[in-house]
């Protein structure tokens, strides 16, 4: 259904050691635990015998290939050449128990979206960078449609805040491990070995659909040191992805604009459809730090930190400002009743001080009113966000205080519709052996 362009461009520079590759640890793809047979076992064994799995088990010694847990490793380069510009969509096409969704209309769950590990919500999920946990997202997923209905009130780490590029590799623990990790460790364990090699590499991706829309570009950068003092590792990533809009017109809209040909521009995402169906379009960057410095023989100081910033505008439900009606496939006429905002005229002139008929905090109806039409004649999907209030003139306090803030609301509706997620995670500790 989709078609994706990439485009990859590499400058590898540094010492003998990169020129040779990256750690055995950080880039050898590996075959799963799973796989048990006696030439995945030889291989692995005789191969890359310095691939020493660390993860789910208190042993030091023991190899991929005996573990008693399922694991995957996944490399550097399974992950970069993935053509997703998201490190959720990127993991996702490789490992088979891990899964998210794309929701076209979700709240703030479009922007920092609910993985699932095995059938269990992403707040079940430990992710580590270089073995120490991820810090979670503020958001607490409100989402409860379609497949990721599971994650509704989960408060889970946004993995999404990573560029790919910045990863040596991923070890995957497909099985619970809530005794040695903790409860959120039920679902399995995401460590990200951050890179620590040496050299420069850079990777550009441009691509679209088929339909010609959802024009997505990326480009990533990498840059290293090493040496006997220790090494410093940086990584950069920005993406640029469009609007796709694979959604038809609704009857409502569709009578608006025969109605009202005048208005017809002032439609929601005029000429596409008035309520999109389709992916949000998106722009950020992230960042990530990786350094150490060796301060004698068996201890080091090292840090890394994790800085992302995206933006996006989601497409909101829409609400029509008049009524009107359409025949359904059974040929069964429906009513397709204007928002209940649009139908509440808001007096605005407050009743004089000491009126006997006009109780304090109640409004006057005279000719100084307010209608939703006057923001949105054709509708919205700000509308509904601020509550209508009675119409007879004698509304309460509080009515009052939402009618005279209409434009801050709206002001809000439109921050909420253009929400920016950050992430940020930074650690810094002596290590001694």
């Amino acid at each position: 259904m989709t078609s994706t362009v990439a485009l990859a461009v590499a400058l590898l520079s540094g010492s003998a050691a990169f020129a040779s590759g990256r750690d055995p640890t950080q880039d050898a793809a590996v075959a799963s635990a799973q796989d048990t047979t006696p030439q995945a076992v030889a291989s692995a064994e005789t191969d890359l015998p310095s691939d020493i799995l660390v993860l789910g088990t208190r042993r030091t010694d023991r190899t991929l290939a005996n573990s008693p847990s399922p694991v995957d490793i996944i490399s550097s380069a399974d992950l970069t050449s993935q053509p997703a510009a998201n490190m959720i969509d990127a993991l996702k096409n490789i490992v088979p128990s891990f899964y998210a969704g794309q929701n076209s209309i979700s709240d703030a769950s479009t922007f920092v979206r609910s993985p699932s590990l095995r059938g269990l919500s992403g707040d079940q999920v430990l992710v580590m960078l270089n073995g120490k946990r991820y810090n979670r997202s503020a958001l607490v997923q409100v989402y409860g449609g379609s497949d990721t209905g599971l994650g509704r009130g989960a408060q889970d780490p946004d993995i999404s805040a990573i560029p790919s590029l910045a990863i040596g590799n991923l070890q995957v623990l497909r099985e619970g491990a809530t005794a040695q990790y903790g409860s959120d460790a039920i679902a399995g364990v995401l460590n990200y070995g951050l890179r620590e090699d040496q050299g420069i590499e850079l990777v550009g991706r441009a691509g679209q659909y088929y339909a010609g829309d959802g024009e997505s570009y990326q480009i990533s950068g990498n840059d290293g040191l090493k040496g006997d003092w220790g090494f410093i590792n940086a990584t950069g990533e920005y993406v640029d992805e469009g609007q796709t809009s694979r959604g038809r017109q609704r009857p409502s809209a569709a009578n608006f604009a025969q109605n009202f040909p005048a208005l017809a521009s002032q439609l929601p995402n005029h000429p596409l459809p008035a309520q999109i169906w389709g992916n949000s379009p998106s722009h950020g960057f992230k960042s990530v730090l990786n350094a150490a410095l060796n301060v004698t023989p068996d201890s080091k100081l090292y840090f890394f930190g994790n800085y992302a910033q995206s933006k996006g505008n989601q497409s909101f439900n829409y609400r029509p400002s008049v009524s009107s009606t359409a025949v359904d496939t059974n040929g069964v006429v429906r009513n397709q009743g204007a928002n209940g905002a649009f139908n509440n005229t808001f007096f605005l002139t407050p009743c004089p001080t000491g009126n006997a008929t006009c109780p304090s905090g109640g409004f006057v109806q005279d000719g100084n009113t307010f209608r939703y039409s006057q923001l949105y004649p054709a509708g919205g999907g700000d509308a509904a966000a601020v509550p209508a209030c009675p119409s007879n003139g004698a509304t309460t306090g509080m009515a009052a205080e939402r009618v005279l803030l209409h434009p801050q609301t709206r002001r809000l509706s439109r921050i909420i519709g253009k929400a920016i997620g950050r992430g940020i995670s930074m650690i810094g500790r002596v290590a001694a052996s």
